[in-house]
């Protein structure tokens, strides 16, 4: 007898529908991290309170998770992108208006690796003549203005 072996849900990919207003963020889940009762995240609980709400309903595609964390822990926001990557944004002693910066930066995010513009060297077109134009032993000149023999 053939055993039959169920398939395990895959995890649900998003897919662009053409059309205007139909734009999905990148964004995928917010997780909140805070402690009830330390006096240093009042920001993030008055938050959760009223804007949270607003904002859930402003962007049905986002997933919004609310967690308590034991005492003593740093109130975190957490976002988990389609591309399999997250930012972790520690909100600990910001106000209400600061926390909803953050919030903003990671909805709009899109979660890509932060590239440093430091090191970054850019690269000429293939077919692309140098900046100080072509160089040939025959334009040359030394001294006595003559070439050089080849």
């Amino acid at each position: 007898m053939p055993r039959l072996i169920t398939a395990l849900p895959a995890i649900p990919k998003t897919y662009p529908v053409p059309g205007y207003r139909h734009f999905l963020t990148p964004l995928r889940k917010l997780i909140f991290d805070y402690d009830a009762e330390s006096p240093s995240q009042q920001g993030i609980r008055s938050f959760i309170k009223k804007p949270l709400i607003n904002l859930a309903r402003e962007n049905p595609d986002v997933e919004f998770v609310v967690r308590r964390l034991k005492r003593g822990k740093a109130a975190v926001l957490r976002g988990h992108y389609v591309n399999s990557r997250d930012k972790v944004i520690c909100v600990n002693k910001l106000e209400m208006d600061g926390v909803s910066n953050k919030v903003n930066l990671l909805l709009n995010s899109s979660g890509a690796k932060i590239k440093p513009l430091k090191n970054l060297t850019l690269e000429a077109a293939p077919a692309s003549e140098s900046a100080r134009g072509v160089w040939s032993a025959l334009h040359d000149q030394t001294k006595d203005g003559q070439g050089y023999r080849i």
